[in-house]
Order: C-alpha cells, then structure tokens, then sequence
C-alpha cells in the first residue's frame, strides 16, 4: 500500500542559522528555498522526502539519493541549483533521517522505496535519479527491478560488490547516546570514511539536520538497526548486465570508497554507460568537499543525454 500526505518543512527540525558565520552566497540562497516535506507510506512505513520546484509548473522528476546512514538533508544545499528545471525530490531510506523505522532492513527494500517514491511523484514519465554511495548502489538495483521507471541513472561515487571483492563493510555499531545539547552531539559528528577539506559549515548542517530533540535530550534520528552488510545481494557483474538504464559512473579523484579501478571495472560491466567521469581533488562525500564541481556534473550529464559524456579533468 502506498498512500502520501505532506508536511510544513522544518518541522521539529534544530535552528540551522542560514547565512552566518560567513558563509558563501550560494549556501545562503540554497538555505532560503527550503525544501518542502511529504511522507508517502511504502510497505507500512512513512517514507520521507523534500521537494524543490513543484510549485512552478509541470516538470520532470530529479530523484535525489543519499549514502548510508546518511539523509535527505545532505541535499539541502544543492537541490535548488536544480528546481528551475525540474521537480527535485530528495527522499530519506526508511530507518533514516526523518522516515520510519523498520522492525528489520532487507537490502532490496530501499530499492522498493526508491521505485515507489518515483512513481508517486513522475507524474507516469521516466525519472533522473542521482544517488550518492550506498543510494548509487539501491538506484542500481532498482534499476534492475524497473528499467522502464527511470530516463537516466548517475551513480556517484558508489560501490557495487563482485564475487571475487574482498572488501566488505561489517556491521558498525551504533551508540544510542543521548546529548545533553545538540552542539555536543555535533562535535561528536565523524563522517564515514572521513575525508580532508570539508568546509565545517556543510558539516554541521548535515549533522545538525541528523538530530532529533526528544525528552531525555538530543540522540541521532538513525535507526542503530541500519548496518552495512552488504550494498547488493546480487553479484555486481550479474546486477550491472541486466541494467538497461543508462547509468552514468561519476567518482571522486581521492575516494576511499570507489578506486579508479573499481569505477571503472562498473562501467564496463554496464550494458549503457558513461564514464567513469572524475571530480579532480573530490574525495567520497562530493556534495561536502566539491559540491559547485558536482552540480556542474551532474548538470552537465542530463543536458547531454544522447551524446559522450563530458569530461570533467
């Protein structure tokens, strides 16, 4: 059953001071086009995402994905550099960000959500969709479930397992610690892998947006129950033949996630592929360290559909 239902954006939400301590123009008029908040209910849980230009007219739908154990806050910034183009929907996974909790995660049910928030909210035309690291990998799959759902898939800095892949991402542990205010538990904040140049402003508005206020104190939104055990419970070659879409493969110069090697070893298994495209100097968290290169990218790849994919260094 999916049903949807909309809500004021920003409610419950920390105050994220837009615009101070000296933060640049493009940040501040992102920040003053907040995205608007739906929740769409997928198998029994409330999916939530937020929308950027859906009030100015019919226009195709830009699914936005983020990475796991990440949110649909991690957007926020870049979203509107698209909204005059398109419907721009940024979604949280359930257990993540402000969706639902499930009793357990199974790896193909984020690709469920993803197809059913796609076609919520394409209006029965086929959608873009970009997805960030572990999002990348559930866009892929869904892909695979769905070809006829999707015009375009960009998979950005996004790992995908082969048989003979002897990287593997275990469980991590998560606290369940409460803070006695939400700058402590932003201190706290690491990201996973960390990466250099980070501006600290992006990284405490992702932090920041991660928090929620409850009686005790503030605790992360995240369900601890959410882990990394595994990106896609098919064998990345089988997976990646069977996927029609056309999928451009981006992938940051310094990633500690997807190596030259790898991004490319994805592109070559795909039947339609671009890339891999680099983001020079762009470690795993683009839209953190290189978030102008990564719009300019992924502008750059929708308004070239048909022909070769733009070189980026």
């Amino acid at each position: 059953m999916v049903t949807e239902r909309m809500l004021a954006s920003g409610a419950e939400e920390p105050d994220d001071h837009p615009g101070s301590n000296g933060t640049p123009m493009w940040y501040r008029k992102a920040m003053e086009q907040p995205g608007e908040s739906h929740f769409l209910n997928v198998d029994g849980a409330a999916i939530h995402s937020l929308h950027w230009g859906h009030r100015s007219g019919e226009k195709p739908l830009l699914l936005l994905l983020h990475g796991l154990r990440a949110h649909a806050r991690w957007w926020d910034f870049l979203a509107p550099m698209f909204a005059s183009s398109y419907h721009v929907v940024a979604m949280d996974f359930s257990g993540m960000g402000d969706s639902a909790r499930r009793e357990s995660y199974d790896v193909s049910q984020f690709a469920r959500e993803i197809i059913a928030v796609a076609q919520t909210y394409g209006a029965g035309a086929p959608v873009n969709a970009v997805g960030h690291s572990y999002g990348g990998g559930r866009l892929l799959r869904a892909c695979y479930e769905q070809p006829s759902l999707f015009e375009r898939a960009i998979a950005v800095d996004a790992h995908v397992y082969f048989r003979d892949d002897n990287l593997r991402m275990p469980p991590q542990p998560l606290g369940t610690k409460i803070y006695a205010s939400a700058d402590a538990a932003i201190a706290r904040f690491r990201l996973t892998p960390e990466q250099p140049d980070t501006p600290n402003f992006l990284l405490t508005h992702v932090a920041r947006h991660g928090l929620k206020h409850t009686d005790d104190g503030w605790r992360w939104k995240l369900d601890p129950a959410v882990t990394a055990d595994g990106h896609t419970e098919i064998d990345g070659e089988t997976l990646l033949s069977g996927i029609s879409v056309p999928v451009d493969v981006v992938v940051g110069e310094q990633s500690k996630v997807v190596s030259q090697a790898l991004a490319q070893r994805i592109a070559t298994h795909l039947v339609n592929a671009r890339g891999p495209i680099t983001i020079p100097s762009g470690h795993h968290h683009l839209m953190l360290d290189q978030p102008i290169a990564l719009v300019a990218t992924i502008n750059a790849l929708l308004a070239n559909q048909t022909h070769g994919a733009p070189h980026a260094r």
